[in-house]
């Protein structure tokens, strides 16, 4: 049976053998990671809305080529056909990197909302990553799903 997490005013499916740990500050929840038994992981962090979702990626693009030599990356767009106004200006980066032995598969998307900016991370070991690319569209469409539901909650408020 599939576990929910909510936080950020978001919420994802995930599978019930993951865990979840929360990043809390001053008694408030930043951030969540839901990890898989093996390497796989998908971690959510809130960033104030006056970051943009460029900043966000780079920050977190900078983070990983401090602790990783030879980080390869490349842009992408997130876009999914089961939610494009979600991801439409969403922005993506897909990263690949050694660890020890491990070739390590990373994958960005940041997306600004009216009250924050929320960059989704994905990573696992490649063979991995590869196993787990179905999971890691449903986490993510769970995950939009929750955005779309608040935004229209948003639209129907009155001013």
């Amino acid at each position: 049976m599939p576990k929910i997490h909510r936080a950020l005013g978001l919420s994802v499916t995930y599978p019930d053998n993951w865990s979840l740990t929360e990043d809390v500050q001053d008694d408030q929840v930043v951030g969540f990671q839901i990890q898989s038994p093996a390497t796989a992981f998908l971690s959510v962090i809130g960033f104030d809305p006056s970051t943009s979702p460029e900043q966000a990626i780079e920050q977190v693009t900078q983070l990983i080529s401090v602790d990783y030599d030879n980080v390869e990356s490349e842009n992408f767009s997130p876009q999914d056909a089961s939610h494009p106004g979600i991801l439409a200006d969403a922005i993506g980066r897909e990263m690949y990197f050694y660890y020890l032995d491990m070739l390590v598969h990373t994958e960005l998307i940041a997306l600004g909302l009216p009250n924050q900016t929320i960059l989704v991370q994905f990573q696992a070991e490649d063979s991995e990553y590869r196993s787990l690319e179905r999971v890691y569209a449903a986490m993510l469409m769970t995950l939009c799903e929750s955005i779309e539901s608040n935004q229209e909650g948003l639209a129907g408020e009155p001013d």
